[in-house]
């Protein structure tokens, strides 16, 4: 599988043609990674987001893996709202090649090819929608399982 075709299927990228989605990436660097090294640790600042070509990585917080990543994930994405501050460490969980997306560039877009640079937006706001349902619906089912617990 090729690498355009890997970001293709990354929803930051949904709606965008072959040719945009290569002028986003031809300045993108790739880092090669083996098991155990940190793509950033948390507290670290940042510009990046990044999204894994190959292998798998986790997210860990508080030595608690909360979340695992796998080829086509994209994360790192808060940087996108100025959010530079990381909130966990992400760790290559195997050997792992990492697409390295710069904030600049993206944001280069916008004065650039305005098309592009709002549909990225619209699928940031997308993306962050999706993942904010999901967190709530994590609550609330945990919340049931602690009124479970308190009954028995």
């Amino acid at each position: 599988m090729s690498v355009l075709e890997i970001v293709k299927g990354s929803s930051l990228f949904y709606e965008l043609y072959d040719e945009e989605i290569l002028k986003i990436v031809e300045n993108c660097q790739v880092l090669n990674l083996t098991k155990g090294d940190y793509i950033f640790k948390e507290k670290e600042e940042g510009d990046e987001i990044f999204l894994i070509l190959q292998g798998s990585a986790e997210v860990i917080k508080n030595d608690i893996t909360i979340g695992k990543l796998r080829k086509g994930d994209l994360f790192g994405e808060m940087v996108l709202l100025k959010e530079r501050t990381r909130n966990a460490d992400t760790v290559a969980s195997t050997f792992c090649d990492v697409l390295v997306l710069k904030y600049d560039d993206i944001f280069s877009l916008y004065n650039s090819d305005n098309k592009i640079f709002s549909i990225l937006m619209l699928n940031l706001a997308r993306m962050l929608a999706t993942r904010l349902k999901k967190t709530g619906q994590s609550i609330a089912q945990l919340k049931q399982e602690k009124e479970k617990d308190k009954a028995a």
